[in-house]
């Protein structure tokens, strides 16, 4: 056990910020401006695909954003029809900024402060991003059914109208629990990355006599699991953006009776 005991005493510490107190609330310093960064970086791609946009044969840079648009236009038609073609808009966008957050784990060292964190690895945006999109779905259930048809709705399914306070109990859990699967599962898993890349930062200490074992593992494991990472953070991005419609298609559904 000589050889790797100084593995014991490794200090992993992962969700450390610059932080600043304003009006006695905490912020996150670092994941304010990597938010910023982020849509700015977005807001630029909207720019540059403006300026290069054409109604004559696409450019590589007009071509993928334009598969993008309709991967998503379809997928939204398939699942709400026509009605939903104004999702379409915040779908994308909010792949594409989710997207362009996650890559930002790529750019991680491992160390304790990252000057460039992915801003979704602090659970505050994925939080905030979630309440932004449920209450967008409650609105447009409300345009869709009407006050009384949107109340309705929570006291008359999934059971007989008798049991409406049984239905509204399920109902109401179910949207609590929207925001927070949301909320969870992008966090999770960009804190979980996050995590890893400290494990295998940490792991550079590790020698078996005089080898440095863990030097030479270090960088190849690196580098395989920021490529594993960005499939993550892709898959993450489309997952998220997909939830969003899928609630936008219950909200602004037919009621069955």
């Amino acid at each position: 056990m000589g050889p790797v005991s100084g593995l014991y005493g490794i200090d992993i510490s992962v969700g450390d910020h610059v932080q600043r107190k304003l009006f006695g609330l905490t912020i996150n310093v670092d994941i304010v401006w990597a938010t910023c960064i982020a849509g700015l970086i977005v807001i630029i791609l909207g720019l540059v695909l403006r300026a290069k946009a054409t109604s004559g044969v696409p450019g590589k840079f007009q071509l993928l954003w334009e598969m993008a648009v309709g991967a998503v236009q379809t997928q939204v038609e398939d699942s709400i029809g026509p009605r939903g073609a104004k999702i379409v808009p915040l779908a994308l966008t909010l792949f594409i900024f989710i997207f362009t957050c996650n890559l930002f784990e790529v750019l991680s060292i491992g160390s304790k402060l990252e000057w460039l964190p992915a801003p979704t690895s602090d659970i505050n945006l994925p939080l905030a991003m979630a309440l932004f999109v449920i209450v967008l779905v409650h609105r447009a259930a409300i345009k869709n059914r009407g006050a009384g048809g949107y109340l309705k709705h929570y006291v008359a399914q999934p059971f007989p109208p008798k049991l409406f306070f049984v239905n509204a109990f399920m109902n109401v859990v179910e949207e609590i629990v929207k925001p927070v699967t949301l909320t969870l599962r992008l966090f999770g898993n960009l804190f979980a990355g996050g995590l890893m890349l400290s494990l295998l930062a940490a792991l550079v200490i590790w020698k078996l006599g005089p080898a440095p074992i863990g030097a030479a593992l270090s960088v190849p494991f690196t580098v395989l699991w920021k490529l594993f990472d960005m499939a993550i953070g892709a898959i993450q991005a489309f997952i998220f953006a997909l939830l969003t419609i899928l609630y936008f298609d219950t909200a602004m559904a037919e009621e069955h009776h």
